[in-house]
């Protein structure tokens, strides 16, 4: 078996050939045990730790498990083996076997960063804030100079930077040669502090020094080349093989899309307190995902990309195999909300497979909207990081959500974040009515829900519904003036 081989083809990110290479080599060698495995040398022993991180790459959850659960019969006391099964329920909403088993590494390692950090981040998605900030504390302590970490503590609270505290953190990037990656973080801290003295101009300055230093140091090209170029210039000219699985045309999924910081998560959460309500996935990406990894190769070669043949029944496949990362095997009239908000570019997609689909578009005032996402930081989105990739992505989301409403009308529902904000019954109860679902009264109660939030809003969404509870940002406007006579629904 060529390691080496294997090892270059996860370095390009061809996570299907690889995966290929070491099943063939796993059933030419079905008679290795256990413990030869245990024993041997290399690879061997690592064999399928390797395959299951594959399989979280191309978000094969449920095979990525089954192959570390595999790994840990070998190695039982493997941090990183535990580690990775942790983060693999954390992802599929198994909260408390994710809890345990960070804990179960910290029992045999209390330094363990890597687990420390993520049992912060699962208390800091289930609401539970002031344990996420103890986790967040000790990472401090452990690794004193890593700003990821005061980053983190930044954003769960906004009272931590007192000048005290500042004063310290300061010491640290003057004392310390800062990873050119991590530059954008030190900005960032800075800028925050000029936020909390009402010092806008310094604010914005550090800011933009911020988005420059994330997009010079950290930024995905191929990632910012599809959201930008590819994928707006090419949304509606895939070419579709129509074949279905019969268990796809029953599925009644409820596809929230918009923008990011536009009311989306709260929309989720109302819709969940329905008690005719089933499963929210959150942002899985999963129609992403699945054209990503199976068709990357045409997607990023243009001679490739003009008349992509997208095999409906091949993909349903691959869509079913991650819904069952989420335990979803009623297919009967099963309701259950997707809320990747890219999934505005694959609504012809999406349709071919689930025709009883719905969408819903969250809506902002535009001006807090572009604000709200470039003083957030978003490190997960390569467009959020210049206000002019910002507005551009906006315009051509506009454009495609624009085309889709008026080509499937009655498949869409569009909700103002102003009017959730405002406990609009009205406009709420017609929300519950479009998705099939019992009206709750206590809707405005959602807090309430248990659920895993990991995005930009899940330290907003743990506090109760009132109005102004959206910053208005209108001290930042003159930001967006040199975009006004561009675009007609800037004004």
């Amino acid at each position: 078996m060529e390691f080496k081989n294997i090892n270059n083809l996860i370095n390009q990110r061809k996570f299907n050939e690889a995966k290929k290479i070491i099943i063939k080599f796993l059933e030419k060698n079905e008679k290795l045990n256990p413990e030869e495995l245990k024993t041997s040398k290399g690879y061997y022993v690592n064999i399928y730790f390797t395959l299951s991180q594959i399989c979280n790459q191309l978000n094969e959850l449920v095979d990525s498990k089954n192959y570390i659960l595999k790994h840990l019969q070998i190695n039982t006391e493997d941090l990183e083996g535990i580690l990775l099964l942790a983060n693999l329920q954390l992802k599929t909403r198994e909260i408390k076997k994710a809890e345990k088993n960070y804990k179960k590494i910290l029992k045999i390692n209390d330094k363990y960063l890597a687990a420390i950090v993520n049992l912060a981040i699962l208390y800091e998605g289930i609401g539970q804030i002031d344990e996420a900030k103890k986790y967040y504390t000790l990472a401090n302590k452990i690794d004193p100079n890593n700003l990821k970490f005061y980053f983190n503590q930044i954003r769960l609270n906004s009272n931590y930077l007192d000048e005290k505290k500042f004063n310290f953190i300061k010491n640290v990037i003057d004392e310390n040669n800062i990873p050119e990656k991590d530059r954008f973080l030190k900005n960032f801290i800075l800028s925050k502090n000029f936020e909390r003295k009402k010092d806008y101009l310094n604010e914005i300055k550090y800011l933009n020094y911020a988005h420059q230093d994330f997009l010079k140091f950290n930024i995905n090209k191929k990632s910012y080349e599809y959201w930008l170029k590819i994928i707006p210039s090419y949304f509606n000219k895939f070419i579709y093989k129509r074949s279905y699985e019969k268990k796809l045309k029953k599925m009644c999924p409820i596809f929230i899309i918009g923008l990011p910081r536009s009311g989306s998560t709260i929309t989720e959460l109302i819709i969940s307190t329905s008690k005719t309500f089933k499963y929210t996935l959150g942002e899985t990406s999963l129609i992403n995902y699945s054209l990503i990894n199976n068709y990357s190769d045409k997607l990023f070669d243009a001679s490739k990309r003009d008349n992509l043949e997208i095999d409906i029944k091949f993909l349903e496949k691959k869509i079913l195999t991650s819904f069952q990362n989420f335990k979803i095997s009623d297919y009967n009239n099963c309701i259950f909300i997707d809320k990747s908000l890219e999934n505005f570019f694959y609504i012809d997609l999406i349709l071919e497979i689930f025709p009883k689909a719905k969408f819903i578009l969250t809506e902002r005032k535009i001006y807090d909207n572009i604000i709200g996402i470039y003083k957030k930081v978003l490190l997960d989105i390569p467009w959020a990081h210049t206000l002019s990739d910002i507005v551009k992505y906006i315009d051509n989301y506009k454009k495609i959500t624009d085309f889709y409403k008026k080509k499937y009308n009655k498949k869409f529902f569009s909700i103002k974040l102003e009017d959730i904000q405002n406990l609009d019954e009205e406009k709420i109860k017609n929300l519950f009515k479009f998705c099939n679902l019992e009206f709750n009264e206590k809707y405005f109660e959602f807090q309430k829900n248990f659920q895993f939030v990991n995005n930009a809003s899940n330290i907003q969404i743990r506090n109760k519904l009132k109005k102004d509870y959206y910053n208005d940002y209108r001290c930042y406007f003159n930001l967006l003036d040199e975009f006004k006579g561009k675009y007609n629904w800037l004004k």
